[in-house]
């Protein structure tokens, strides 16, 4: 006899979110999708709470359609086509390197429960990826013959700290972990890098919402990536919680030495080799670092640790 589970009980604007279909997301804000993580702090979700999520907030690359998005990008400016082509850049190749570095995570789960979880994030993080190879091919367009060539055509130009991060940083920590599973320190310091940084999407959609694009392909697949990555980030915050309140002296020390060694690294990356590519659109370089330490320190004292410490 199977097992009857209860249904995490959301409340009705959060229930609204958790249900909308690609084409409701175009009506939805990215601030209220981001506030799934700030309630999931108040209200810690279980990992299968997380998991039933994922279930049902299933989407398909292949429903958008990039017709609109081609002609903005016929219509654009050379200075519009640079800004987006930088940051997509970044995104498109993050999501791979983040999809190609997780299975180790997976074997090096802790519980069943744990496991479960990060499986299905290897399948968000996959769809991530196939979103920007469609959105490039059918909106920029690209004469590459498969995903490899485009991904390096695609990939970012010189930028250290990015090239350290996804290169370098998170293909050792999961290395440690196929080399050792049983390398909780290495498991944490991942859940660390994968789950806590921040990204730019709040201000890119947002600046869309304000030029009335919403009904873009792009718009509504790039919330739905919103969404899975709030799932992403509670599930991070609860299994770093749990760490330091089971062993606030071993695990708080490497989740801080991590965050110190990688913020200098993420702020590098969110440098444009142009700053018109953020000023153009209303921002600046300093207002999205804010926001994103702002953010940051919400989720840190949810763990129960401090940056200064």
């Amino acid at each position: 006899m199977a097992v009857e589970t209860e249904r995490e009980k959301l409340e009705p604007d959060l229930e609204r979110i958790a249900r909308a279909s690609l084409k409701e997301l175009g009506d939805i804000r990215i601030d209220d999708v981001l506030s799934f993580i700030d309630r999931g702090i108040e209200n810690m979700p279980s990992y299968m709470d997380l998991y039933r999520r994922w279930e049902s907030q299933q989407w398909a690359v292949g429903d958008l359609d990039f017709s609109l998005d081609r002609q903005d990008w016929l219509d654009a400016s050379e200075m519009d086509r640079k800004a987006t082509l930088w940051s997509h850049r970044l995104f498109f190749n993050g999501e791979e390197r983040v999809t190609s570095t997780l299975a180790p995570f997976v074997w090096a789960a802790p519980s069943p429960e744990v496991e479960i979880f990060l499986s299905t994030q290897m399948v968000d993080e996959a769809r991530h990826t196939v979103f920007f190879e469609r959105w490039w091919r059918e909106v920029v367009g690209t004469d590459a013959p498969d995903m490899e060539t485009l991904l390096r055509h695609v990939r970012p130009e010189v930028n250290e700290g990015y090239d350290t991060l996804f290169y370098d940083r998170l293909p050792s920590t999961a290395q440690r972990l196929a080399s050792n599973p049983r390398d909780v320190d290495a498991f944490i310091e991942g859940v660390t890098i994968y789950h806590i940084a921040l990204t730019g999407q709040r201000f890119e959609l947002e600046s869309m919402r304000e030029m009335g694009t919403t009904d873009r392909g792009f718009y509504r697949g790039f919330t739905a990536i919103a969404r899975d990555e709030s799932r992403h980030v509670n599930f991070g915050i609860k299994v770093l919680q749990e760490a330091v309140r089971e062993d606030a002296a071993r695990f708080a020390p490497i989740i801080q030495k991590t965050l110190v060694e990688c913020l200098p690294l993420i702020s590098n990356t969110l440098d444009p080799p142009d700053p018109r590519y953020i000023t153009e659109y209303g921002h600046t370089e300093s207002e999205i670092l804010q926001f994103a330490f702002d953010s940051l320190n919400k989720r840190l004292r949810a763990i129960g640790i401090n940056l200064a410490a």
